[in-house]
C-alpha cells in the first residue's frame, strides 16, 4: 500500500522522473486486484485524482479475454461519452479516450487482470495531465515503461487475520480461529498463505459452522490433489469463482512446452527453495540455456527469485500442482523419475564429503566439495529441509538399494550433532522400510541400527533396544562383523539406559573384542569409552578408568580432537566416582578448551555446570559460582531451559555456601518454577554418557 501509493503520488516527481505505470505481478490468488482497489480508494481518500478513477477488468486469462479496442469503449462509456458520440473506428475512439483525458483534471485508471502488453499500451493516457495507471498482473510488464512491484504470500499473522475476520464478519460468535490456533496455522500452511486459498478454506469453515477447523485440515492433508479439493461453491466479491485448480491451469497452459517441462521438473525440488545446481540436475540443461526459462518462469510469478541469487522459491501450492501435472501429463512418467535419480545421485555425491566434514575425517570422502567443516555445516543446514524430504523418496518399485537409504544413513552424523533427534528417527524408519521393500539386508541392518540410536536419544529404550538386536540379528546373518561391532555397541549404552549395567558391559566387551579383531581403528576408542562408562555404571570404577585412559589416547594418536574431547570428559567424571577431585578439575578444564577450539559450546556449558559442583565440594565457593553463572549465560543463550534450571539449583547451592540466603532461595526458587514449566520427568537423571 504504501510503495504504491508513493508511485501514485501527484507531488511525487516531475516530468519524465515521474512514474505514470505502476504494475503490480504475482501469481493468480495472491491479492492483486484487492490491492489495487484498495490502493485506489485510498488514492482517491487523498484527493489526488480529481478527474475521477477509472476501472476496467480485462480479463488477460479468462478463456477470451478483453481486448484493448473493447476496453476503449468501456472506458469512453465511464467518461461521458455516449453510443450516439462514439466515433466508428478504433483509431478514433482512441484517439477520442486520449482526448477526453486531456481536458480534464488527474484520472487514476486501473487495468486490472491484464495478460498481454497489447492489453495495456493503447489505453495509456497521452502525456501530461497528471494521470496515472496501475495494472494488475500474473506476469510482470517489462516490456512497458512502468515502475513494477510484486506481491508474495500473506505474513502467517496476516493468514489468520484474514481467516478471523472473514468468520467472524459471517457470524460475530464464531470463534474458532482464537479456540483452535495451532489448526489454523496449520491451515494457513496448507493454503500456502496466498489470499484466494484462505478465502476458500474461510467459505468452506462458514459452511461447515459446527465442524471444527482441525476437522478441515485432515481433508486437506489426505486429499490427493489439494489444489483441486481447495474450492467452494459460489464467488468471491469480485465475482471470481472460489477454485484455486482453474487459475494454475491457465498459467500452465500458456507455458511453451519447453517451458512447461522445467516447470514440471522444478516442481520435484525438496525443501523450499531451488539452486541452481539443482535445478541442472532436475533438467539436465546447460546453466546459459537454463538460466533465461528460470528468468521467464519469474516473470510468469511461477518462481520467485531470491535477493541473494542463484536461488529461487516455487510456493508451496504450485508445487503442489507441478508435481499433479506431472503425474497427468502424458509421457512425463520416465522424464520425472529420472530427475530424481539424478538428483539422488547428486545429493549423495555432496552428502559424503559433508558427513566426511562433520565426523572430522574429510580425508574419507572421494571428493570434497567443501573444504572446511564450517562450510560443510552451513551447506548442511541450508539444505537440511530438502535432505529430510529426499531421504524419503522411498521409490516401492526399485529393486536395488534405494538411493534415499543411503541418504538418510548420510545424515547420521548431522542430524546427532543437531540433536534432531524426531527427524532422525523419521527418515531412518523410512531408510528400514525401504531396505526391507528392496530385500537389502545390509541396508536393514544399518537402517535398524541407526532407527535405534534416534529411539535412544528419544529416550524410547525399549524400542531402541529392539531395533538394535534386529540390527546385530540381520548383520551375524549376513556375516558382517563390523555391523556386529556396532550392533554391540550401540546394544550396549542402550541396555545401560535401561540399567542393566552388567548386560550392557557384556555387550561393549562384545563389541570391543571384534573391533580388535578386525582392526576397526577410528572406531575402536569410541567403543572403549562406552565401556569404560558401562564399567563405571556397574561400579567397576578402577577398571573404568583404565579403559577410558586407552580410550583417550587412542584418540589423541589419531588426532581425532572431538573424540578426545569425549574421552576426557568421560575421565573426568570417572575421577569423580574415585573422589580425585583435583585431576577431575585438571581433565574438565582441558575438555574446556577443545570445546572451546571446536565451537562446541553446548558442551561446554554443561562442563562449566560440572566444574562448579566441583568446586564447591572442594569449597571453593567463588570459583563455584562464577562457573554456575558461565554455565547458566550459556543455557539461555541457547534456549536450553532443562540446563538453566540445574545451573539455578547449583547456584542457589553455592549462595547458601555464602552466606547470601535470600539470593540462595530466589535461585532455587527460579530452578523450581523451570522445571514446574517443563514439567519435565527427567530432572534428576539424564541420558546415560554414550558416544555413538
Amino acid at each position: 500500500m504504501a510503495e504504491l501509493l508513493g508511485a501514485l503520488d501527484p507531488g511525487v516527481g516531475a516530468g519524465s522522473e515521474s512514474v505514470v505505470i505502476s504494475a503490480v505481478a504475482g501469481l493468480g490468488g495472491v491479492g492483486k486486484t484487492a490491492l489495487a482497489l484498495c490502493v485506489a480508494h485510498a488514492a482517491r481518500g487523498r484527493g489526488w485524482f480529481s478527474g475521477g478513477a477509472l476501472f476496467v477488468d480485462l480479463r488477460g486469462y479468462d478463456e477470451v479475454p478483453v481486448t484493448a479496442d473493447q476496453a476503449v469503449l468501456a472506458l469512453l462509456r465511464a467518461l461521458g461519452v455516449g453510443d450516439a458520440d462514439l466515433p466508428p473506428t478504433a483509431a478514433e475512439q482512441y484517439a477520442r479516450y486520449r482526448g477526453e483525458l486531456s481536458s480534464r483534471e488527474p484520472v487514476l485508471i486501473v487495468l486490472d487482470n491484464a495478460s498481454d502488453p497489447g492489453q495495456i499500451a493503447p489505453l495509456l493516457p497521452g502525456e501530461g495531465g497528471g494521470h496515472r495507471v496501475l495494472v494488475t498482473s500474473r506476469e510482470v510488464q517489462d516490456s512497458l515503461p512502468v515502475r513494477q512491484f510484486r506481491v508474495d504470500r500473506l505474513a502467517p499473522d496476516a493468514s489468520r487475520e484474514l481467516m478471523d475476520r472473514s468468520l467472524r464478519r459471517y457470524d460475530p460468535g464464531d470463534r474458532r480461529v482464537a479456540e483452535e490456533p495451532e489448526a489454523v496455522r496449520q491451515l494457513a500452511e496448507l493454503c500456502g498463505h496466498l489470499p484466494l486459498a484462505l478465502l476458500i478454506v474461510s467459505a468452506l469453515l462458514r459452511r461447515r459452522r459446527q465442524r471444527s477447523v482441525e476437522t478441515l485440515v485432515g481433508e486437506l492433508r489426505a486429499a490427493e490433489d489439494r489444489v483441486r479439493a481447495l474450492r467452494a461453491k459460489g464467488v468471491d466479491q469480485y465475482g471470481k469463482e472460489l477454485n484455486l485448480r482453474p487459475v494454475f491451469d491457465v498459467m500452465y497452459a500458456r507455458l511453451e512446452p519447453e517451458l512447461a517441462r522445467v516447470f514440471r521438473l522444478l516442481g520435484q525440488a525438496p525443501g523450499d527453495s531451488v539452486g541452481l545446481a539443482v535445478a541442472i540436475t532436475l533438467t539436465s540443461l546447460k546453466p546459459e540455456r537454463l538460466e533465461p526459462l528460470l528468468d521467464e518462469l519469474t516473470a510468469v510469478s511461477l518462481l520467485t527469485a531470491l535477493p541473494s541469487g542463484g536461488d529461487w522459491v516455487m510456493h508451496d501450492l504450485v508445487r503442489v500442482y507441478a508435481r499433479l501435472v506431472a503425474v497427468e501429463h502424458t509421457g512425463a512418467h520416465e522424464e520425472v523419475a529420472a530427475a530424481r535419480r539424478r538428483l539422488l545421485r547428486f545429493y549423495c555425491t555432496v552428502l559424503v564429503s559433508a558427513k566426511a566434514h562433520v565426523e572430522g575425517i574429510p580425508e574419507a570422502a572421494p571428493q570434497d566439495h567443501f573444504g572446511t567443516r564450517e562450510l560443510a555445516l552451513k551447506w548442511l543446514d541450508s539444505e537440511r529441509k530438502a535432505l529430510l524430504e529426499i531421504a524419503r523418496w522411498t521409490d516401492r518399485e526399485d529393486k536395488e538399494r534405494p538411493l534415499s537409504l543411503l541418504i538418510a544413513l548420510y545424515l547420521n552424523s548431522y542430524l546427532a550433532l543437531r540433536r534432531a533427534y524426531d527427524d532422525w528417527a523419521t527418515v531412518t524408519k523410512a531408510a528400514y522400510e525401504a531396505a526391507c521393500r528392496a530385500h537389502d539386508p545390509w541396508g536393514e541392518a544399518k537402517a535398524s541400527s541407526a532407527h535405534g540410536q534416534a529411539l535412544f536419544h528419544l529416550w524410547r529404550f525399549e524400542e531402541a533396544e529392539t531395533a538394535q538386536r534386529r540390527a546385530l540379528r540381520l548383520s551375524e546373518d549376513a556375516g558382517d562383523a563390523e555391523g556386529q561391532a556396532m550392533a554391540w555397541d550401540y546394544l550396549g549404552y542402550t541396555l545401560r539406559a535401561l540399567d542393566r549395567n552388567d548386560d550392557a558391559v557384556d555387550a561393549h566387551t562384545r563389541s570391543a573384542r571384534i573391533a580388535a579383531e578386525i582392526g576397526l581403528v577410528r572406531a575402536k576408542p569410541r567403543i572403549h569409552m562406552n565401556l569404560g562408562a558401562a564399567l563405571s555404571d556397574a561400579g567397576r570404577t578402577e577398571e573404568a578408568l583404565n579403559v577410558l585412559e586407552k580410550a583417550l589416547a587412542d584418540h589423541v594418536e589419531l588426532g581425532d580432537k572431538s573424540g578426545e574431547t569425549v574421552a576426557r570428559n568421560s575421565l573426568g567424571s570417572t575421577l569423580l566416582k574415585l573422589g580425585r577431585h583435583e585431576e577431575a578439575v585438571i581433565a574438565f578444564v582441558h575438555v574446556l578448551g577443545l570445546c572451546a577450539e571446536l565451537g562446541e559450546w553446548r558442551y561446554r556449558a554443561n562442563v562449566w555446570n560440572t566444574l562448579g559442583r566441583i568446586w564447591n565440594k572442594l569449597g571453593l565457593y567463588d570459583e563455584a559460582l562464577g562457573a554456575h553463572i558461565r554455565a547458566l549465560n550459556w543455557f539461555v543463550f541457547f534456549g536450553d531451559r532443562l540446563g538453566e534450571a540445574s545451573a539455578r539449583d547449583n547456584m542457589g547451592t553455592v549462595l547458601l555456601q555464602l552466606d547470601r540466603a535470600e539470593e540462595a532461595q530466589s535461585a532455587t526458587r527460579q530452578a523450581r518454577d523451570l522445571r514446574r514449566e517443563l514439567r519435565d520427568k527427567r530432572d534428576a537423571a539424564e541420558v546415560p554418557n554414550a558416544h555413538p
